[in-house]
């Protein structure tokens, strides 16, 4: 695979390990979507993190505009 955060390159080392054949009419779509979750990963991995942080034992969202710091 060439790039990584190619979503063309995804798809054509993948789909054949996968097993999975891709039609030409949707490879654009599985690109868009490969190019949103590559985002969306890079959104959390740029947050950092003390190893000291303990995981939350259940998750309560904030509504939104509140709790954000």
């Amino acid at each position: 695979m060439s790039d990584p955060a190619d979503p063309n390159a995804v798809i054509d080392a993948l789909a054949p390990l996968l097993g999975l054949e891709i039609a030409d009419e949707d490879r654009a779509g599985v690109a868009t979507h490969l190019a949103t979750a590559a985002r969306l990963y890079a959104l959390v991995e740029a947050v950092a993190i003390p190893d000291a942080e303990e995981p939350a034992a259940i998750f309560t969202p904030a509504p939104i505009g509140e709790g954000v710091t």
